[in-house]
């Protein structure tokens, strides 16, 4: 362009074509869709999950049609008790970039945090799903693997230590209290060592991931090493004899917060602590001995029963 074509468009008076004029595009173009990434409660996932599971859809996609239909219909905020909860979970939605622009504005117009006026508008349309569908809430309370493990870390043993030594103690720890509390289903299957569930060596990675034990850092930003994914399939191959799981100060104050949220999780914690006295042998023989004898039907596929098998009988003689 010259110099005075450049000077012509500067001075000529616009006032008269400038809403005909087209729109400047954007310096860097905007992507179509954008995460929108919440902290919940556990109990409030795992009732999603159940609705979700009802109506044969995935749990973030319901989530997303619920924020989107509140949006669409202006449901006003709620008063919800969520922010009296651990928000210890996280609940990924993905949204296009103008619903989560409507949602930020609707947020502004309540004066509300736009995360906290989702997670309100999901609670609310959650508790209208379980009405309709005639599911109990209180059902889908149940404690997950990972709050019976951080309740079982954050009690003593009875040395006095609340390190769990072992992926085979910290397995049939686990499967005792779960049993213990009466489980309709139970998360644990018979395997080569007797009762184990794959959620044990997840839950174990999540509280790594959150920095919950010691010895973690937190999450990682660059993608685990070859030795370390070799390291973790060995943990869920074997029996795991040698890996100490005790929490770190972070997570012994998470597991505070959430023997603190509830009556029912105070509770929880009491009982957990007494079966710890109870089952936590200084000699892990005698804890497998224990589960076998008194859980038979989860030692049908096991490489030691006729071993434990011996040597319980050795320990009954005379």
């Amino acid at each position: 362009m010259t110099e005075d074509r450049r000077n012509a468009i500067l001075e000529r008076d616009w006032g008269d074509v400038w809403e005909t004029l087209p729109g400047a595009p954007p310096l860097i173009p905007r992507p179509k869709t954008a995460q929108l990434t919440l902290r919940i409660p556990t109990q409030l996932l795992a009732r999603i999950k159940a609705v979700a599971a009802a109506r044969s859809l995935p749990y973030h996609a319901l989530s997303r049609a619920w924020i989107i239909e509140a949006l669409r219909s202006s449901a006003p905020p709620i008063n919800s008790a969520l922010a009296e909860e651990p928000q210890v979970e996280q609940l990924n939605i993905k949204l296009d970039s103008d619903t989560l622009d409507g949602l930020k504005d609707r947020a502004d117009q309540v004066r509300r945090p736009y995360h906290r006026l989702a997670r309100e508008w999901i609670e609310a349309a959650l508790t209208r799903e379980e009405k309709s569908l005639g599911i109990d809430p209180t059902r889908n309370g149940r404690p997950t693997i990972k709050e019976l493990m951080v309740f079982l870390l954050h009690s003593p043993g009875r040395q006095g230590d609340d390190a769990i030594r072992g992926m085979t103690r910290l397995q049939k720890l686990l499967f005792v209290i779960e049993q213990r509390l009466a489980e309709e289903h139970s998360n644990f299957y018979a395997y080569d060592y007797g009762p184990y569930s794959d959620q044990v060596p997840d839950a174990v990675e999540a509280l790594k991931l959150a920095g919950f034990l010691r010895g973690s850092e937190g999450v990682k930003a660059q993608r685990p090493s070859f030795a370390e994914m070799v390291a973790s399939a060995e943990q869920r191959s074997g029996p795991g004899i040698n890996e100490e799981f005790a929490l770190s100060e972070r997570g012994h104050q998470a597991a505070e917060r959430l023997r603190q949220s509830s009556r029912a999780y105070s509770q929880l914690s009491v009982y957990i602590r007494e079966i710890r006295k109870e089952w936590d042998t200084p000699q892990l023989d005698e804890l497998v001995d224990r589960v076998y004898a008194d859980w038979p039907s989860y030692a049908d596929k096991s490489l030691i029963r006729e071993e434990v098998a011996a040597r319980s009988a050795a320990r009954r003689r005379p």
